[in-house]
């Protein structure tokens, strides 16, 4: 619980009370994703087909591992150019294919597709301002200090900094709390039968209006505050506060405020 409060408590300015609004912080995580499950069940017209679902065996349904990099959506001051929050990666055809993920895949995927795409994409990328990537602590993640990371950072003119979030913390980060959600989502209601089609709903939900990220970013800051009056709970319920609308119209805040105690809380732990 102290490594929670003193990670959230590097988010907060004491002088006007305000959590970071997170716009230096990429999230990035992965999820499997089950292609489909034994049993099913779906609500059909009288002259709808039945959907065919077959595999080789319910015993070894396909798995597909989703490796995702949000940040903030904002325009860029400089050109005001605006950045979608998709790091994204760079153009051409996917060719799918079965291997396994280590820590070997995950730097792979970490040097030759994300810093590449932020470099192309994330606003003021040279311009030596900090980036941090955040992610989770799973076993295949690699560390901070990794030498072919730092390389890969050097020769790529960015300043980027990976770090972990807390153990046993998913609420902090905006993917377990709104995005893959949102991917499991699109999956019930659109059922993908291969790999293809999975990477089409995809595509369709990054479609999606752009203040659906900015929300997703805003719940991982307000969990930064939750964490003071939940004590040592680990599961946070999420925050309302109106994202919905305030989003449709535009209004959605840059940064949340908090009260002394929230704050003073935050700094001490």
């Amino acid at each position: 619980m102290k490594r929670r409060l003193k990670f959230c408590a590097g988010h907060v300015d004491l002088s006007s009370m305000l959590f970071n609004a997170m716009e230096d912080i990429i999230h990035m995580d992965e999820k499997l994703f089950n292609m489909t499950t034994v049993k099913r069940r779906y609500v059909l017209l009288p002259d709808e087909a039945v959907l065919a679902r077959r595999v080789h065996s319910k015993r070894h349904i396909p798995k597909v591992m989703i490796l995702a990099a949000v940040a903030r959506p904002r325009t860029d001051p400089r050109n005001g150019a605006f950045f979608d929050d998709n790091i994204g990666r760079a153009a051409g055809t996917l060719v799918p294919k079965a291997q396994y993920v280590n820590k070997s895949t995950y730097r792979e995927m970490l040097v030759e597709r994300v810093l590449p795409a932020i470099g192309t994409k994330w606003p003021g990328a040279t311009s030596g301002e900090r980036i941090v990537i955040q992610q989770d602590n799973a076993p295949p993640h690699i560390a901070p200090n990794d030498a072919a990371l730092r390389a890969a950072v050097t020769a790529s003119g960015c300043n980027v900094d990976l770090r972990f979030q807390p153990p046993n913390s998913p609420d902090l980060n905006a993917h377990d709390l709104t995005v893959f959600n949102a991917i499991q989502a699109r999956q019930q209601l659109e059922p993908a039968s291969t790999v293809d089609e999975l990477m089409a709903n995809v595509k369709r939900l990054r479609g999606a209006p752009r203040f659906n990220a900015e929300r997703s970013v805003l719940d991982a800051t307000m969990h930064h505050g939750q964490l003071r009056r939940c004590g040592w709970q680990q599961r946070l319920q999420a925050s309302a506060h109106g994202k919905g609308q305030n989003g449709g119209e535009g209004r959605l805040p840059r940064r949340i405020q908090r009260s002394p105690a929230t704050a003073s809380c935050l700094v001490c732990a």
